[in-house]
């Protein structure tokens, strides 16, 4: 007899006893179809008993028309089983809240009102999604589901995974990328050796999001049997099919034991793996776009990484300021810059990548006392002394070993040792902990002396450097630069920049903090010039940032200022070849065949390139997204070639992130800026630059917030100005967005399109 078994919420009384008829009326005599609730679980703990029950069934049906953790667990599970599933959802019930989420909702589903239409869904054959066998990725073994936003446990598990277990991971991280759908996630599970997800506390749409994602992923790996960890909080409850498996926390120090007995777990599966070759792999299995986030590709970015100008520029060290759209490609730069400088032994590359917001407190109990411009001075100090620790700490590490072993340099390492343990324990994390204890360091002596006279908000300056650095750096900085007299070059990178900020938005404070950066920056390498030692650095920020609060803030004329924006689309289209050929690179099969053989040649009559391109706003992450999601449909559905239909609907798909990424990018720079991009959407038709700004007046305070709201939404290629009936965005005008704006100023009645692809969003045709 064929055994499913059906998952579900029930949202009342009236739907829950609606399914469990169902199932009894669709049962029969060689078909049995069990709902969980007329299952005993008396003695067991309910995880083991559903886990167990979902194993011996021959099929998994679960229904989704409510957000629900152990469904949505219990569904991940069975598909790690690879047991056919369905999904089932009562038309009855909003389907927002899920499709909010965006993960379940990518799925097919069969849509229910009454007991009839149910009985008959339930009576349908036992079929399932195919789920692809996928290869290992050895090099970066790991994966992470990061919270929304960074905390104290989540900095803590990240640096003990790099410090500790010393294992490469990839993760998602919502501040980069919105949306993961379930085929996304599936791919992630299942390519990996190991996984860790963090379970966030409330019922905000964060904690919905997050939690959702982490029990799918969870179900998925427990079903595979890949190594896996839940981490919540010893005080955290979870939803029963979770409660007795996550991994608990009760001070920091435990997550570094976690993480020592994850390690072993997936050594010893990395150890036991062997690879089969797959007969029946089509190409489309094989052919790959990498992935959207430059950080979760970066040992294999080097094949197909696309060396542009910003690029030859950053690593001759002729560029120190590096400005883009997020998605852009600025850490992609970063890290090609990385491993090509440190590929030479002699030189010192110190790459810095917060994770977090690292810097609140001290933004809170420094800057907020102080007035506009002493906190310039406080944070440039700062900096300084941030950077020579963190070139010591370089050194040191670099050396550790090789010191003992060359005389030339082993004095030199012991005094500079000595040097940095008399001024600051960093201990042993990653540098986002680093910079967290170093910045409480700076607190805690802000605290203990009277250096602020806080009814002036003046500073004591004769005292800030004693604040600042705790001991005088000088001796500190002259051993380092005496030190590297027998090194190359140094090469400080900082990427990530927009970390820093708080997620209520970017503020004057943290533009100086990027100030205060850069002009660290310039101020050590005028010191290493006067010893004749060469010093290279580049930062990495987004150009809006840049754009709207940076540019008038320092002197950037002494800069190398270098933007990595995307407006030649013949260069975006070899980025995507080469991608595409570098994945399946032992062929050796010419474009014109591979992609024949790939996909279909054209979308809505226009060649499928340009379709991806049109689509993906000139940000390699976009075009990268829109076809990876086209290509894992056509594998759902068990095709060898993409359809249109494959990229129609992943223009959709990628429509919702971007929406939700655009406005991101918006509430950061434009107060009570959040959401008026979907609203301005849905009154897209006719719209003129007089009917927008009547639009954003009814929730922005003042006309100057309009004004930049506009300008935002130019800047980021969301809205675009029509020019002779033309559409024209940011990227087809050179960047120059005094030029669309000049063209609104010039007719208050000028149309204004919103860009195709959020458009497509709503389900419109494009």
């Amino acid at each position: 007899m064929t055994s499913v078994f059906v998952a579900y919420a029930s949202g009342n009384q009236f739907h829950g006893d609606m399914i469990v008829a169902a199932c009894k009326s669709a049962s029969t005599s060689d078909r049995s179809i069990t709902p969980w609730s007329t299952l005993d679980t008396s003695g067991s703990p309910v995880a083991r008993s559903v886990e167990s029950w979902i194993e011996g069934a021959d099929a998994f049906i679960a229904d989704i028309s409510l957000v629900n953790h152990n469904v949505t667990y219990e569904l991940g599970f069975a598909i790690g089983l690879q047991k056919p599933t369905r999904l089932i959802r009562s038309t009855h019930m909003d389907f927002q809240p899920v499709k909010a989420i965006g993960l379940l909702d990518t799925l097919g589903h069969d849509g229910y009102d009454y007991d009839h239409v149910l009985v008959r869904t339930l009576s349908k054959r036992d079929e399932t999604t195919r789920w692809a066998e996928l290869a290992k990725n050895k090099d970066q073994p790991v994966f992470i589901l990061q919270l929304p936003t960074p905390t104290e446990s989540t900095l803590r598990t990240t640096s003990a995974v790099k410090k500790i277990a010393r294992i490469k991971f990839r993760n998602f991280n919502s501040s980069e990328i919105s949306r993961l759908n379930a085929s996304e996630a599936y791919e992630q599970v299942a390519s990996s050796f190991g996984i860790i997800a963090f379970w966030m506390e409330g019922d905000s749409e964060q904690a919905a999001r997050n939690n959702q994602r982490a029990a799918f992923i969870y179900g998925i790996a427990r079903g595979r049997n890949i190594p896996a960890l839940l981490i919540a909080h010893q005080k955290s409850s979870l939803p029963l099919d979770l409660q007795d498996q996550a991994d608990r926390w009760w001070k920091l120090a435990d997550l570094d034991e976690i993480i020592g007995a994850f390690r072993l777990r997936v050594a010893d599966v990395a150890n036991e793996f062997v690879s089969i070759k797959q007969d029946h792999e089509n190409l489309l299995e094989r052919l790959s776009c990498g992935d959207p986030v430059a950080e979760n590709e970066a040992t294999s970015l080097a094949d197909h990484f696309l060396e542009t100008d910003g690029y030859q520029r950053t690593l001759l060290g002729e560029a120190n300021v590096l400005v883009g759209r997020k998605g852009s490609g600025k850490t992609a730069v970063f890290l090609q810059v990385r491993d090509r400088t440190r590929s030479n032994k002699a030189n010192i590359v110190i790459d810095l990548i917060p994770d977090g917001y690292q810097l609140i407190k001290m933004k809170e109990f420094i800057l907020d006392k102080l007035s506009f411009g002493t906190r310039k001075e406080v944070i440039a100090a700062f900096w300084e002394y941030v950077l020579w620790l963190e070139i010591t700490y370089k050194l040191l590490e670099k050396d550790e070993t090789r010191a003992l072993r060359d005389m030339r340099l082993l004095q030199g390492y012991n005094k500079l040792k000595a040097l940095f343990e008399a001024r600051v324990d960093t201990g042993t994390g990653d540098f986002s902990e680093r910079l967290k204890r170093l910045a409480q360091n700076v607190v805690d002596r802000f605290r203990s002396s009277a250096i602020v006279d806080v009814e002036l908000h003046q500073l004591d300056s004769s005292k800030v450097l004693e604040a600042i650095y705790g001991q005088d750096v000088r001796e500190l900085r002259e051993t380092v630069l005496e030190y590297l007299r027998l090194k190359g070059f140094v090469l400080f990178l900082f990427d990530n920049l927009d970390r820093f900020w708080t997620p209520g938005g970017f503020t004057d404070d943290d533009a100086l903090i990027v100030v205060g950066l850069t002009e660290s920056m310039q101020e050590i390498a005028r010191k290493f010039r006067r010893k004749s030692l060469e010093f290279r650095w580049a930062i990495f920020i987004r150009s809006d940032v840049y754009e709207f609060l940076i540019r008038g803030m320092a002197d950037y004329g002494k800069l190398a200022v270098q933007s990595i924006e995307w407006s030649d689309r013949s260069l975006m289209k070899a980025l995507f070849e080469q991608r595409l050929q570098a994945s399946v690179s032992a062929t050796g099969e010419s474009w014109s065949s591979l992609w024949d053989r790939a996909s279909v040649a054209t979308v809505n009559g226009r060649p499928v390139l340009d379709f991806l391109i049109d689509g993906c706003l000139m940000r390699p992450r976009y075009l990268i997204r829109l076809f990876e999601t086209a290509r894992r449909r056509a594998l759902t559905f068990g095709r060898n070639k993409m359809e249109e239909e494959d990229y129609v609907v992943a223009l959709r798909e990628l429509g919702w992130q971007v929406l939700e990424d655009l406005d991101r990018e918006i509430a950061d720079l434009v107060p009570n800026g959040s959401d008026l991009l979907f609203e301005i959407l849905q009154h897209r038709d006719g719209l003129t630059a007089a009917k927008f700004r009547y639009i954003a007046a009814k929730q922005m305070k003042t006309p100057d917030n309009v004004e930049k709201l506009l300008d935002v939404m130019l800047w980021n290629g969301s809205v675009g100005v029509l020019d002779n009936g033309a559409p024209k965005y940011i990227f087809d005008s050179g960047y120059k967005r005094q030029y669309l704006a000049a063209l609104v100023k010039a007719n208050e009645g000028v149309q204004l399109t919103l860009h195709p692809t959020l458009v497509a969003a709503l389900g419109s045709a494009v």
